[in-house]
């Protein structure tokens, strides 16, 4: 059966989303590119790896790109309780509607994503 071995977010500031979706997801940064964002020195189009060290979760890759399309570059269900939730907002989610069983959420760039209560 297929399944989700890496998702891939452009963005143009990757010091910026790393972070970010490294708190969204739970993710490390991969050690190799924790030093190059400590250090600002990634290459032009180099990209940044969220990694699970125990390989069970997807990789999520946060690549550069001087144009991006519109909104909806990504997507993104997320499992969160109140606690996760209140530091995803504090790190710049910003609040597009809510719904039934699902809010749906914006990053600092504009990307939606949802937050869910569990999974389903």
């Amino acid at each position: 059966m297929p399944y989700i071995s890496s998702v891939v977010i452009h963005c143009r500031d990757p010091y910026l989303m790393a972070p970010f979706w490294s708190l969204v997801t739970g993710l490390p940064v991969h050690e190799e590119d924790a030093v190059k964002l400590a250090g600002r020195s990634l290459d032009e189009h180099e990209s940044v790896l969220l990694h699970d060290p125990s390989g069970t979760e997807p990789d999520v890759w946060l690549a550069q790109a001087r144009d991006l399309l519109p909104v909806g570059r990504i997507h993104l269900d997320i499992v969160a309780d109140d606690d996760e939730r209140a530091a995803i907002v504090a790190a710049g989610a910003v609040l597009v509607r809510e719904q039934e069983h699902l809010t749906v959420y914006a990053d600092p760039e504009g990307n939606e994503f949802c937050l869910l209560r569990e999974r389903h």
